[in-house]
């Protein structure tokens, strides 16, 4: 790019205006609280950038020669486009500091987050919280999100990554299936169990589950399958079979006594457990740092990451 294409320091035009402005030298240092001196060498420096003189210096007070004027027009134009550049920053960054998205995948929102988010909002009435469901637990980052519910092995390299609870698998079902009665190893092939589809970890399966168990099934009997853990979990909780309860998603239905442990073994996953993900981008947001200290109070009391 040649010269004069380049725009020459942005100090330069700014003592320009100034001058300009009080039409003296002498105000314009005021404002800007430099000397005179340099005020003068500043606007010898921006004439001899733009290659002409933009004061007539010999007329009391100073008036802009036709270039002066030319460049007096653009530079108010550019500064104040720059003024209101910075303003709707700020405004961005204020209304940053009051909003949070969120991203979790739908069977974490729904029985997990949901039921403590009020508390949230009571804590910080301010901030407002958009959450954003992704099919998987292990959704890759989320673009547009402050935050990110992940889980997995923990050693992601796309930002903070926060450990939070270690996850466990209990086969559950609603209270009164099987007229409450445990469930036999036994008896695996004469109920219904309910699937759901997920394509990034085997053991995610009810295959998986009794491989760890060290159980066997050897046919099913009217099973019942679904591509996420909301659909799932109503059939559980409708009494249409057994599926498998993660603490993340059944852990609270289980206290409320809306679904119970059925008696099998519980597993507790290799390499695998709950973490928040805080994308570079979100560094020095209010909002996302409250909400991580709302979220580790919540977290205090379930089991921790190994």
């Amino acid at each position: 790019m040649t010269q004069s294409r380049q725009l020459p320091p942005l100090r330069l035009l700014t003592v320009f205006e100034a001058i300009a402005r009080h039409r003296s030298l002498s105000l314009a240092a005021r404002t800007l609280n430099v000397s005179q001196p340099a005020i003068s060498k500043s606007l010898r420096d921006l004439e001899q950038w733009i290659g002409a003189p933009l004061l007539h210096r010999n007329r009391r007070p100073l008036t802009l020669t036709e270039e002066g004027e030319v460049l007096l027009i653009a530079t108010r134009d550019g500064l104040g486009m720059i003024a209101d550049a910075i303003a709707q920053i700020g405004r961005l960054q204020a209304e940053r500091d009051r909003s949070l998205r969120v991203s979790c995948s739908i069977g974490f929102a729904t029985y997990w987050l949901m039921v403590r988010l009020s508390s949230f909002g009571v804590e910080a009435p301010d901030i407002g919280v958009s959450v954003m469901t992704t099919p998987h637990d292990a959704a890759p980052d989320a673009p547009h999100a402050d935050v990110m519910f992940r889980y997995g092995h923990g050693r992601w390299r796309d930002g903070e990554v926060i450990p939070l609870f270690q996850e466990r698998i209990d086969p559950v079902a609603a209270p009164d299936f099987l007229d409450g009665a445990s469930l036999a190893p036994d008896r695996l092939d004469q109920v219904p169990l309910i699937h759901v589809d997920v394509d990034d970890a085997s053991w995610r399966s009810w295959n998986g589950y009794l491989a760890k168990a060290g159980l066997t099934r050897k046919r099913s009997s009217g099973d019942l399958r679904f591509n996420n853990y909301v659909q799932a979990t109503q059939a559980a909780m409708a009494g249409q079979g057994v599926m498998l309860g993660w603490l993340s998603v059944t852990g609270d239905l289980v206290t409320d006594r809306r679904l119970r442990p059925v008696g099998l073994p519980p597993v507790i996953p290799e390499d695998g457990a709950y973490y928040l993900v805080v994308p570079a981008r979100s560094t020095g947001n209010t909002a996302v740092a409250r909400f991580i200290d709302w979220l580790r109070r919540q977290v205090a009391d379930m089991s921790p990451v190994a």
